[in-house]
C-alpha cells in the first residue's frame, strides 16, 4: 500500500514513500529475499532471471492501487467508471483492453540493483521502497516508451531512487493523481 506521495512541483520530482506493504508483497519480499541467498539465483542460472523479474514484477502488481495517467484517466471518466469501487486486477488485463498496467520502474532495472545489494531483508527492503508503482497507460502511452527506447530501462543518467516517475516524464506522458483500486488474482 502506498501511503503517501509527496510532489516537489518546482523540481519535478516525485518521492513515493512507502510505509506498509500489505500481505502478499510481504510474502513475495520473502521469497525473493530467499532466493537471493542462493548462489544459482544470483548467478541467474536456468529460469531464475525469468522467475525473478517475474516475481518482482508481481511484487509491484501486488499494490491494492494504481497509478493513472491522464490520458487514462480521461478514458475511465468518458467510460463513467467508479474510481472509488474496487475493480478485479483482471478487469482492464489483456490483449484486448484499451489499458495496460505498466511498472514505473521495469521489473528488470529492479533485478539489477537487488543483485548489486547485499541478500539482506534490510537490503532488499530498502530496493523495494524505492521500486516504483504500477501505472495504468494507454496503448498508444505504451508505444510512445517503446518508441523512445523506455519500455525496459530508465533515461539516460537516471539513478536508482530518483523520479521514479521519469521515463513518463521524457515521453511527454502526463500522471494524474488519481488511482485504479484493484484486487484479486495479480496478473503478469
Amino acid at each position: 500500500m502506498i501511503a503517501g506521495d509527496s510532489i516537489d512541483i518546482g523540481q519535478n520530482f516525485y518521492r513515493m514513500s512507502i510505509l506498509s506493504e500489505n500481505v502478499d508483497q510481504v510474502a513475495l519480499r520473502k521469497w525473493i529475499t530467499a532466493g537471493l541467498l542462493i548462489s544459482e539465483v544470483r548467478g541467474l542460472n536456468g529460469d531464475a532471471g525469468y522467475l525473478l523479474s517475474n516475481m518482482i514484477a508481481k511484487y509491484t502488481l501486488a499494490s491494492s492501487r494504481y497509478r493513472l495517467s491522464s490520458v487514462a484517466l480521461s478514458w475511465f471518466d468518458s467510460r463513467q467508471i467508479d474510481l472509488s469501487k474496487e475493480y478485479a486486477r483482471s478487469k482492464y488485463y489483456g490483449k484486448n483492453s484499451a489499458v495496460m498496467y505498466e511498472h514505473s520502474i521495469p521489473s528488470s532495472v529492479v533485478r539489477s540493483v537487488l543483485l548489486a545489494q547485499d541478500p539482506s531483508e534490510s537490503s532488499v527492503k530498502s530496493v523495494f521502497d524505492s521500486a516504483g508503482e504500477v501505472v495504468v497507460v494507454m496503448r498508444s502511452e505504451d508505444e510512445r516508451l517503446r518508441a523512445i527506447g523506455l519500455a525496459r530501462k530508465m533515461p539516460d543518467g537516471w539513478q536508482y531512487g530518483e523520479d521514479p516517475h521519469a521515463r513518463y516524464a521524457e515521453a511527454g506522458i502526463e500522471l494524474s493523481q488519481s488511482f485504479l483500486l484493484v484486487k484479486g488474482k495479480i496478473k503478469r
